[in-house]
């Protein structure tokens, strides 16, 4: 695939902050990468990550769409 490719990316934090992006790539495997490291932060501060790859013509690339949602653990099991 040619042309331009677009990580947009969510990121709700533990204060309530939503950080919103949208990075243009030229290449493919580089806007793959930058997918991924999109979830870098799990574990950490954030509750919600989403994040998906679009094309040129703003349609999602298969398989590069997706979100996690930190889960509240009942006080009973923490």
């Amino acid at each position: 695939m040619e042309g331009r490719y677009y990580v947009f990316s969510i990121t709700l934090t533990s204060s309530g902050a939503e950080d919103r992006k949208l990075t243009p790539y030229d290449d493919l495997d580089t806007a793959q990468r930058k997918y991924h490291e999109a979830f870098n932060g799990i574990g950490g501060g954030p509750q919600f990550i989403s994040c998906a790859i679009l094309d040129r013509y703003m349609n999602f690339i298969p398989g590069y769409r997706s979100y996690w949602q930190k889960q509240e653990v009942p006080p009973e099991e923490a």
